[in-house]
């Protein structure tokens, strides 16, 4: 059985089966067919989506309100502002839960 090798690091075909690893960037090159196979088995989609591949646009607006308070939550420690970090933590707390129990962290 033929074995591919990438020209530029020497790694072949057969580590990357073994390891999952590949060598240099060269190699994605050398092996793509093999490397979309295998996403395809995996993901089912060699196409890269994003972190938060297609939200709808209320768990969109659920997540920038998350990081939205974070930031606020943040601001309020280094102010001092105690009261409001509370306020801001148990709100904090809720919309987790909610982006939690949607998948979204």
């Amino acid at each position: 059985m033929y074995d591919k090798v990438c020209k530029k690091c020497g790694t072949y075909l057969s580590d990357y089966f073994q390891t999952g690893m590949l060598g240099c960037p060269d190699c994605y090159t050398a092996f793509r067919s093999e490397i979309n196979e295998t996403l395809r088995k995996i993901q089912k989609s060699t196409k890269h989506e994003g972190k938060i591949p297609s939200l709808s646009s209320v768990d969109k607006e659920l997540y920038s309100e998350y990081r939205r308070l974070v930031a606020e939550k943040e601001a309020a420690v280094l102010d001092g502002r105690f009261t409001d970090v509370k306020t801001i933590s148990d709100d904090l707390i809720d919309l987790k839960a909610e982006l939690e129990r949607r998948g979204l962290i």
